[in-house]
């Protein structure tokens, strides 16, 4: 009876709290691991939002609150801790970029057509200004002696599902190329997503930067004409020759 009487009593509590603030999800174990999924997307923009405008280390825990127009405390129920919000972003990027590698594919019948549509698909990641924060807090990351093991660990996880990735649209960059050098196989990576992120880079300048932007998509295609040519010329003597037959 009594027992009944009690828990009664704290379900109205609960309940009282919970009007009281709406975007507070209820204590269940460790924080952080439970909520509401918007209000948690809507703190990891908002995160996204301050270190762009303000770089990863002003970008406090209550400069990100007042940006998410909620308490830090109420942020720390979804993630526990500055960190856990920040790998929490670095994921929501990694989640983008594993998104548009795995549901793309080469499919052009050359090896510059394939190059073409790989430069495409690195753009749009890395062409994107909001790479700017992901970058930010991966190097941050990385490097902080304080960040934690299980951190590390997370961050590893999805370096290896973006690498599969990565190697998977490679494979078929390459095909019938014979190729196995693997600073060549790596190359249209590096050269591409650097000019994509030289790109976005001119858009946080404080100078005129229109002109050099107006040259990109001549320098891209040049970029890409020159890899194509550089993977050709590098393909052994029977792939050149069936190339040359088809």
């Amino acid at each position: 009876m009594s027992t009944n009487g009690h828990r009664k009593s704290g379900t109205k509590q609960a309940s009282k709290r919970s009007a009281r603030n709406p975007d507070r999800p209820a204590r269940r174990g460790q924080a952080g691991r439970e909520g509401d999924p918007v209000t948690r997307q809507r703190v990891i923009e908002a995160a996204v939002r301050c270190i762009l405008e303000q770089g990863f280390y002003r970008a406090s825990s209550n400069a990100i609150a007042e940006a998410a127009g909620l308490s830090w405390g109420v942020i720390q129920y979804y993630f526990g801790s500055r960190e856990s919000l920040m790998l929490a972003v670095l994921q929501e990027g990694n989640r983008r970029l594993i998104d548009t590698l795995s549901t793309a594919d080469l499919s052009g019948d050359t090896v510059a057509e394939r190059i073409e549509q790989y430069s495409v698909i690195i753009e749009k990641y890395y062409g994107d200004p909001e790479y700017l924060a992901f970058v930010q807090v991966l190097l941050n990351l990385s490097h902080d002696p304080r960040t934690s093991e299980q951190t590390r660990k997370s961050m590893i996880h999805d370096s290896d599902l973006i690498r599969a990735q990565l190697d998977r649209l490679t494979s078929q960059m390459f095909a019938g190329t014979g190729i196995r050098r693997t600073a060549l196989r790596n190359f249209p990576f590096m050269v591409l997503r650097g000019l994509s992120l030289s790109e976005v880079m001119l858009t946080t300048l404080p100078y005129d930067t229109a002109a050099i932007q107006r040259r990109m998509a001549d320098q891209r295609r040049m970029l890409t004409e020159a890899t194509a040519w550089l993977i050709e010329n590098e393909s052994t003597p029977s792939n050149k020759a069936a190339a040359t037959a088809r």
